[in-house]
This record gives structure tokens, sequence and C-alpha cells, in this order.
């Protein structure tokens, strides 16, 4: 009996020990006085510094257990009246440190595939800006001696380096999708603007949802729709074909800006919430009624929330042309899609679907309309 249970306990202790998570870091430090506190320090989601754990140094070492990170994200240890932090990934691996008091930068981390991988980034990200900086250097020098050919043949060894510079941050996007490693990278292409937000977009959405959603993930994902809101500015621009649209209207019905197109077209952005709005629709309802018969269609596009507050704001202030919503407030895709940052807004089309001004109110927009149609009438 006694045999079997300790075999059963031997049993427990090792299933015990298989569900136990976490890590270890275990550091040699220095130049570090014995007795300096260590600070493990984690950052939160909303990008702030919290200390997670502490420490002491005893004989130039320190040894601390950590439980298993609830994301993907950097970690950093302190030093009590120290300036200065190493930097690394937490992780469910133990990591082995080697750290210098007077030189923090050079600190060695080794342990885990997410720190590998971080590192060796760093570490080759660092090797190709040296040899950038070197090529820099010679090329400078052989232009101010007059050596031209020379100069040449370092600008063509520059260019082939940033390529293959290119090609390795892109060979860490496409090839590590579970990694944090492949959010860094996309951040640097994308900030170098070595992509375009729309790949970046598309690389992003194929990362594992782990990634997406530690904090890097979801930085990134707001740096790539701030990115697209302005490349979607760029092209709304006057001179530009305006985006094709559909939504609901106020029946439930799909309906399109193509649809809706006549001579001279207004989209007009509003809410019922909006008082600006309300105030300018009374402008806009006796816009409508001068030139509709003359060639003037107008779309209001709703920023509303709900809809009675839309329907009932639609028939109080007399807006009798078409109308389009997808009750979403300021997620509204068409103002998105339109770079909408506040309303009212105007986009005033051709018969084509073409941005020939947009912004205007009250006489300014009368103007305009009247001097379109005038126009056309010719």
């Amino acid at each position: 009996m006694k045999r079997i249970a300790l075999i059963v306990t031997t049993f427990l202790l090792v299933a015990c020990q298989k569900d136990q998570k976490g890590y270890m870091i275990t550091a040699d430090t220095l130049g570090f006085e014995e007795g300096t506190t260590v600070y493990i320090n984690a950052i939160s989601q909303s990008n702030r510094p919290i200390i997670i754990d502490s420490t002491t140094i005893q004989e130039q070492k320190f040894k601390i257990a950590l439980p298993p990170p609830e994301t993907n994200d950097f970690n950093y240890i302190t030093f009590k009246d120290l300036r200065g932090n190493v930097l690394f990934l937490a992780e469910n691996n133990p990591i082995e440190m080697t750290i210098y008091k007077d030189s923090m930068r050079s600190s060695i981390v080794k342990g885990g595939t997410e720190n590998e991988l971080f590192f060796g980034y760093l570490k080759t990200i660092k090797n190709y800006s040296d040899e950038k900086f070197k090529l820099n250097r010679e090329y400078q020098a052989a232009s101010k001696a007059g050596e031209s050919e020379k100069a040449v043949k370092i600008s063509v060894q520059r260019e082939e380096l940033v390529e293959k510079e290119d090609s390795y941050r892109k060979e860490m996007m496409n090839n590590n999708p579970s990694s944090l490693i492949s959010v860094l990278a996309i951040t640097d292409l994308l900030n170098l603007k070595k992509i375009p937000a729309s790949q970046a977009k598309e690389k992003f959405d194929a990362v594992d949802d782990t990634v997406k959603t530690s904090r890097l993930g979801k930085n990134l994902n707001q740096l790539i729709s701030n990115q697209v809101s302005k490349s979607t500015q760029k092209k709304i621009e006057i001179g530009s074909a305006a985006q094709d649209f559909s939504a609901p209207t106020p029946e439930g019905k799909l309906l399109s800006l193509k649809e809706s197109l006549g001579e001279i077209t207004i989209i007009d952005f509003w809410a019922s919430w909006c008082k600006p709005c309300r105030i300018e629709n009374p402008n806009v309802v006796k816009l409508y009624n001068k030139y509709h018969d003359k060639g003037l269609n107008i779309i209001g596009v709703s920023l509303d929330k709900k809809q009675d507050a839309w329907t009932q704001a639609i028939a109080q202030d007399n807006l009798e042309w078409n109308h389009v919503s997808n009750l979403k407030f300021w997620q509204e895709p068409i103002a998105r899609a339109y770079g909408i940052r506040s309303i009212p807004a105007t986009f005033i089309l051709d018969n084509k679907g073409n941005i020939i001004a947009k912004n205007l109110r009250g006489q300014a927009l009368e103007d305009k309309i009247s001097e379109l149609l005038e126009q056309k009438s010719l």
C-alpha cells in the first residue's frame, strides 16, 4: 500500500509540474552593487508602464520566476536609481541574460523563439544600417574627391543593400504569422513607406488572432486604418471619381450613388443630432426645390444611430430627396470611405460621378449649383 501511495504521490507531483506555467529569468549582472533592486516592467494595453515583480542582485546574479504572459508583448528590466533598461519579449520559455551596468544596450538576452526572432531581427537591421552608413561616407568622400565613377558604383551598392534589407523585412513579415516579429516588420515597412497601407492590411489580416489582439497588434491596426483613411482622402479630391456606394434607404431598400446621379448631384453627409446640419437644411431644401427640375439630385448620407431619429428629422425638415444610412454613427462606412471627420459635409458631382466641388454651404453652395446648371443649359 505504501508503494502504491508513493507512486500516486509521485504521479501527482509530476502532473502538477506539467501543469505549471510561466517562465524563469536567470541573469548574470556585471558592475552592479550587491543588493540592487531589480524591477520587471510590463506595458499595459493603454501604453503605460507597470511593475509586475521585483527581486535583488545577489553575488552578481538574480533569478526570478514570472507568471505566464497574458499577451505577446515586450517587457523590460530596470534597476533602482539607475538609468537604462533591458528589453525582452515575455514568453513561456526560460530566458538567460548577461547585463552590463555601464552599457545596458549591449546586454545579451537568450532563450525562447520570440526573443531569438526579435534579437536576430534587431541585429540584422543594425548590420544593414551600419553598412549603409559606411557606404554613405564612402560615397561622400568619392564625390568630394571628384571620383564620379567610384561614386556611381557605391550608389549602386547602396541601392542593392536597401533592396536586400527590404526583402529581409518582408521575409520576416511573411514567414512568421504567429509571432510578434511579423507585426514589427509590417510596422517598419509601413512607416518606411516600403509597402502601401492596403498591403499592410492584407498581411496584418493574415497573422494569428493572438498577435492581432496584442498591444502592438492593436497599435498597428490603428496605424493601418489611419493610413488607409489618408489614402482614401487623396482619392476623393476634386477632379477624382466619386467612390460608388450602396446603403439602405429609410424603407430598407438598397440604393446606390450611381442610381442617384443627376446632371449635378450633391452627396450630403449629415445627422439628426447635428445642429449645424439642421440649421443648414432649410438652405438645402430651398436649393433642391429651385434646381431639381433643372437636373439637381441630392443623396443624403446620415450618421445617425437610430432609425426613428433619422426618419423624423427627414420629415420635420422636409428633405424630399434620396436618403441612405447604415445607422452606425461615426463608423458609417460611407463616411469613413469619404474621410468624413465633421458634418455637415458635401461633395458635388457631375453627371459622370466626378467630384467638381466639395464642402460648400449656404450661398456659396447655391452659387456653385447655379453656375454649373447654367453651364449645362448653354
